[in-house]
């Protein structure tokens, strides 16, 4: 069985060296996805700068609805960013890598960071994760003197499928995807799911577009196939082709016009942000991601530009770098990104 295993790997090597020998653009793609330089995780539990609030429940939803809170000393509110875990909506939770990676840094540089937990596809179908991360937002804001940050500094960032759930979530309004009550709302008066900055890495868009994508990136599909195996395993059995069409309990492609709108960032975009009334937006994207195609940043940083204007807009594609890169977590880019913040925030 092992001998059998190594010969079909032996076989599957040998087609995709193949196929790259003819196209040097997926030889260069490839090549930065395997030899990808790592910034080192600190896995020490202590944190010395603050508060710390694990598992905090924001709605009693699912035992799944909690986020992690991080609030540094300070003898005044500070910005708050929230943060939304990737893993193609099937994994991860909200002390990812990449979550992980991001809070570290922020909290020792003066900003309160929230990671969130939503429900994933294998417990609620769309738009469960949406609506859960709208209940967390607006929970925080309601909570935010208790905890001491400023409710008027939101900032969310989510990277890959966070990216798009960040996405939504800032350009959606406060009647949009509301249906999951936040834990003391009765006891509050109307609040607002608004954030004041997004910061979108790497996020999906368009679902049922990224094979087109990469058909015009000239990326082969057998190395789509491989470079997605981590997702395979969990839709095996499920009777769906893939994870979008897993979260949304449908195939992508033979979605309706209607449902096509009602899960896509960029029509709440169209429908609800003006230049007069939007949030500041990053978006940051690698052009050796085989995960999420980069024209879906270059497609979605055209239509804001569009819409609300290059005042608002910020897009930054990095060269090499593959999806989830752990580049974009150094010293240097979180550097670069506190800056942008800084003076968003100031």
């Amino acid at each position: 069985m092992k001998k059998k295993g190594f010969i079909i790997g032996g076989i599957c090597l040998a087609a995709i060296v193949g196929i790259l020998s003819y196209n040097h653009e997926a030889v260069r793609v490839v090549f930065h996805n395997v030899y990808s330089p790592s910034v080192k995780l600190d896995d020490s539990s202590k944190w010395n700068g603050g508060k710390a609030y694990e598992k905090l429940p924001y709605s009693e939803a699912s035992e799944n609805d909690y986020l992690d809170l991080y609030v540094p000393d300070s003898e005044k509110p500070m910005p708050l960013i929230i943060l939304v875990h990737g893993g193609g909506f099937v994994y991860n939770d909200s002390q990812s890598r990449q979550a992980q990676l991001m809070y570290h840094y922020f909290r020792d540089h003066g900003y309160a960071c929230a990671s969130v937990n939503y429900r994933l596809a294998q417990e609620a179908a769309f738009p469960a994760g949406v609506e859960d991360v709208k209940s967390a937002i607006r929970f925080l804001r309601a909570n935010a003197e208790k905890y001491g940050y400023d409710p008027e500094r939101f900032a969310i960032w989510g990277e890959s499928a966070g990216g798009y759930l960040s996405v939504i979530c800032g350009a959606s309004n406060d009647e949009e995807f509301n249906s999951v009550p936040f834990i003391g709302e009765d006891e509050n008066h109307p609040v607002s799911s608004e954030v004041q900055v997004i910061l979108d890495y790497y996020g999906c868009m368009e679902f049922g577009t990224m094979e087109d994508d990469y058909r015009e990136l000239r990326i082969p599909k057998i190395v789509r196939w491989a470079a997605s195996l981590w997702l395979q395993g969990a839709i095996k059995d499920t009777g769906y082709e893939d994870v979008e069409s897993y979260w949304m309990r449908k195939d992508v492609k033979a979605l309706t016009e209607d449902e096509k709108n009602n899960y896509s960032p960029l029509y709440y975009i169209e429908k609800n942000l003006t230049k007069e009334n939007s949030p500041d937006i990053l978006i940051w994207h690698g052009d050796a991601d085989l995960d999420v195609p980069y024209l879906q940043s270059e497609r979605l940083n055209a239509l804001l530009t569009r819409i609300v204007g290059t005042d608002k807009v910020e897009f930054k594609l990095f060269h090499n770098y593959k999806h989830a890169a752990d580049q974009l977590y150094s010293d240097e880019n979180l550097g670069i990104l506190k800056e942008y913040l800084d003076e968003k925030f100031a």
